[in-house]
């Protein structure tokens, strides 16, 4: 009945959309596979042939949450890659990938360091983009005089911060939710903690995590298996085979009620709510990502939307989402609002909340929130990046290299009473951070 195409990313889009309506049942969504390089790394392709394009990813357990004691290393470093490597200057680097046509950028997440690639999958534009790549990769020369530029760059940034309500909210969010836990650090660091950084640290941080055991290359494009293995084996081959880095010890769950205030002069203040979470695998993701996406995540049509914007008017834009992480995780609630408003918004948002974990939702209420992330789902896989991302995600945090073709089965699996058993034994409403940056700092909300 149906013909399938080739490889392109239209396939599994197409047979996500069937599967969506019982049409159809594949044995695949994305047809992932996987090997490890001679020298340890972990590799995850998918080929396409939609577009002359190759998306490539080497990912390192080297996010912020390695720093330890210098705050601030895991970005420093990544943004020191390209600024010289292998007898090339920073600026000659630049050159040689916009000569093929090639995009790359390398940058610290929480969890992971990223390096990205995209070249046009020409022979003559593929190889040596993947070549210089390679070099970037194994022999970055960390100079003197590049440190200190990056490292005045970097606090320019953090200082920069200082007037984004946003960004101080969700560093004051972390850092109370996770205190002693290495994911309370802000990803840049500390103007303390990134003045005392040295040379020396930069390049202590690179040997022990840029290594082949803790990679992951992630593949996807017009490229063959036998050019992918040759791919992968080139970008990381030159590096040393080192150790995967230890997992992350547990983060401790918030207790009790704690309030913080962030002073910053506006005429509205940002606010954060956060409750203890769940890490990415636990059995309890599905019915809470659901949960939530009834509750304050799913924009417009979300109850707490429709009650604290529509009803109260309190602001254009209140939210909720669920942070899931290799460690731990939080379930967070967010908004802006007038300074006079702001201990009447957080009264009636966690009052709403309270309310959800009592009652759940209606059958109605779940119906159409599955209708839509089922619907939704196959605009996540509609473009080879989007399926990088992806597929790269499922080998950071573990999942089955199946997870996609049993995802819309997950979400219509879930009923109300399975949302609210998930809530109200993982979300306790006693136990929260409440944070507002802004010129006022409300009363403890009881």
């Amino acid at each position: 009945m149906f013909n399938k195409p080739n490889k392109g990313f239209l396939w599994p889009v197409m047979l996500v959309l069937l599967m969506a309506v019982g049409i159809v049942r594949a044995e695949s969504v994305l047809s992932i596979q996987t090997w490890e390089t001679a020298n340890g790394a972990q590799v995850v392709y998918y080929p396409t042939d939609n577009l002359p394009i190759v998306d490539v990813r080497v990912i390192f357990d080297a996010g912020s949450a390695r720093d330890g004691d210098l705050s601030g290393v895991a970005q420093l470093t990544a943004s020191l890659l390209s600024e010289g490597a292998g007898g090339l200057s920073g600026q000659e680097i630049a050159n040689g990938f916009a000569k093929v046509g090639a995009e790359f950028s390398a940058s610290a997440t929480r969890e992971t360091s990223v390096v990205r690639l995209r070249s046009l999958s020409d022979p003559q534009r593929l190889w040596p983009a993947v070549e210089l790549l390679a070099t970037v990769l194994k022999s970055p020369e960390f100079s003197a005089a590049a440190f200190e530029r990056e490292k005045r760059r970097q606090l320019l940034s953090i200082q920069a911060k200082q007037q984004s309500p946003s960004a101080l909210a969700n560093d004051a969010m972390m850092a109370a939710a996770f205190a002693g836990h290495p994911y309370g650090q802000p990803i840049s660091g500390t103007t303390e903690s990134v003045s005392a950084l040295r040379l020396d640290d930069v390049k202590d941080f690179y040997k022990r995590h840029y290594t082949a055991a803790n990679a992951w290359v992630v593949i996807v494009g017009n490229v063959d298996r036998e050019d992918a293995e040759r791919l992968a084996s080139q970008l990381v081959g030159g590096l040393r085979k080192g150790e995967r880095m230890a997992a992350l010890p547990p983060a401790q769950p918030i207790e009790g009620r704690q309030i913080v205030h962030v002073p910053f002069p506006s005429e509205q203040s940002t606010v954060r709510i956060v409750y203890n979470g769940i890490p990415r695998l636990d059995k309890d993701y599905f019915p809470l990502y659901v949960g939530n996406h009834i509750f304050g995540g799913s924009g417009f049509a979300s109850k707490l939307t429709t009650h604290i914007r529509e009803q109260r008017g309190l602001a254009y834009s209140v939210y909720s989402y669920l942070m899931p992480l290799r460690a731990g995780g939080l379930l967070l609630m967010g908004i802006q609002t007038r300074n006079d408003q702001v201990e009447e918004a957080i009264s009636l948002m966690m009052n709403d909340l309270d309310q959800f974990i009592s009652e759940g939702p209606t059958k109605a209420e779940l119906a159409d929130s599955q209708a839509n992330i089922i619907g939704g789902f196959p605009l996540r896989l509609d473009s080879n990046a989007k399926i990088t991302e992806a597929i790269g995600a499922l080998a950071v945090m573990g999942l089955p290299l199946d997870y996609f073709d049993h995802y819309t089965d997950q979400i219509a699996a879930i009923d109300p009473e399975l949302i609210r058993d998930a809530f109200a034994r993982r979300i306790d409403p006693n136990a929260h951070v409440i944070i507002i940056v802004g010129p006022d700092k409300p009363a403890q909300s009881e």
